[in-house]
């Protein structure tokens, strides 16, 4: 046997994780836990496969609603006829709308894929880096429960932790 010796702040500290640890919802996942921020990113087709159909200008601006295709058409100074609605939900109009006011749009499709990032022992720690930091991800970004499979070092840093508080990893 071993002793290490810590400060009584790292003390708490370990223990109040180890505690989180193995109270938190296991969310059906044995251990060793890796909670994830999982973001979501735009995938975009070319070739219209994609969930979302968008029309995509020469600067890169993407016009996904009717509304924000009124607003391109207000900025650059292109009166908005009667029958928009109309011509924004028949394809065939809206290419001949395109074609006939010299407007360059390409119309593009895109779907969300989810895309993993950082790693937290505890969901606990997760959301609250999630509510701090949600500017930098999207609006749908969540903490998701990965499970460090086979993974040597997250197996003994979670025994480590759960022994703490004599619990065992969840199984």
């Amino acid at each position: 046997m071993k002793t290490i010796e810590v400060s009584e702040e790292m003390y708490d500290k370990l223990i109040g994780l180890a505690t989180e640890m193995t109270t938190q919802d296991p969310r059906g996942t044995k251990m060793p836990h890796m909670f994830q921020i999982r973001d979501w990113k735009k995938q975009y087709d070319w070739g219209l496969n994609g969930n979302t159909h968008i029309w995509v200008g020469d600067y890169g601006e993407e016009i996904e609603t009717l509304d924000e295709f009124k607003e391109y058409l207000e900025n650059n100074g292109i009166d908005i006829p009667e029958n928009i609605e109309d011509v924004w939900n028949e394809h065939w109009d809206m290419e001949d709308f395109l074609e006939e006011k010299n407007i360059v749009l390409k119309q593009c499709s895109y779907s969300l894929v989810p895309e993993y990032t950082n790693h937290f022992l505890t969901a606990k720690a997760g959301e609250e880096h999630l509510r701090l930091n949600d500017y930098h991800y999207h609006k749908d970004a969540d903490v998701y429960l990965n499970h460090a499979w086979r993974n040597p070092e997250m197996e003994m840093v979670s025994k480590f932790l759960c022994g703490l508080v004599d619990k065992e990893p969840h199984k």
